[in-house]
């Protein structure tokens, strides 16, 4: 069974339509990358995805159970998101800050159980943020920052994780640097990735799997190397997009007219 089941999900504000009739199935274990123009529905979806907004119609499932008829704190066991523009209180300490993705485990009102803090301190490591455990949060640089963010949602020990435009505003070593940590999870830990990129480079390089919106419709759903290599990602983004071969890499280079 796949780890993610969308079914004819579509979402509307007002009477306009921003995701309309999509369907896909993301098996466990696999990055799938959703990609298309501004306005195209991405981020609409993986909201849905993530369970912080409702559809109009269609239904999302997360190895079989339907998160729409999940509890809140069930839902928080289930998929973490990582947005664009994250909340950072000041005041917290980079340890606190990433134990909150375990508040689904033990509520609001106790404290952390020795086996949270364990998994904290793993995550921790994983991600070599070690030497930050006790700095306040405001202190961090950006790069420094999306992996705390990260750290979150992987304490959460949720088998989905969904993240939007995870690399906006890092320089590109740091942007590298994130992608290949997101990437290790998913080979070592079997982690299923639902994100959106807009770097078509840098999407079709880390993801097994591309889905191209546009309209809220999917216009191409595939592996990576062929949704990169076709014609109908230029025609989608009304561009002449070129794919050259670096060292084995595909690079999406946009061409003028």
């Amino acid at each position: 069974m796949s780890s993610l089941q969308v079914r004819h999900l579509s979402v509307r504000a007002g009477a306009k339509r921003l995701v309309d009739d999509v369907s896909l199935e993301v098996e466990a274990g696999t990055w799938c990358t959703i990609i298309g123009p501004n306005g195209a529905g991405k981020t609409s979806l993986v909201e849905v995805i993530a369970g912080l907004r409702q559809p109009a119609a269609g239904e999302v499932l997360i190895d079989g159970e339907p998160i729409g008829k999940m509890s809140e704190r069930e839902r928080a066991r289930t998929v973490a998101l990582v947005p664009q523009h994250p909340i950072v209180p000041g005041g917290m300490s980079v340890f606190d800050y990433i134990a909150l993705g375990r508040t689904a485990y033990h509520g609001l009102f106790r404290a952390e159980s020795a086996q949270d803090r364990r998994i904290v301190e793993a995550v921790l490591e994983r991600l070599t943020l070690g030497e930050f455990r006790d700095r306040d949060v405001a202190t961090l640089s950006g790069g420094e920052r999306q992996r705390m963010v990260l750290a979150r949602a992987l304490a959460q020990s949720t088998t989905v994780i969904v993240l939007d435009e995870p690399i906006t505003g890092l320089d590109l070593r740091h942007q590298m640097d994130l992608l290949e940590l997101l990437k290790k999870e998913v080979v070592e830990c079997g982690l299923t990735l639902v994100a959106t990129l807009h770097d078509l480079t840098l999407a079709g390089q880390f993801a097994d799997r591309l889905v191209l919106l546009d309209g809220g419709r999917v216009v191409l759903d595939g592996p990576a190397g062929e949704v990169v290599r076709s014609e109908v990602l230029g025609a989608t983004y009304g561009m002449n997009l070129r794919v050259v071969d670096v060292d084995g890499a595909d690079v999406v280079v946009p061409v003028r007219r």
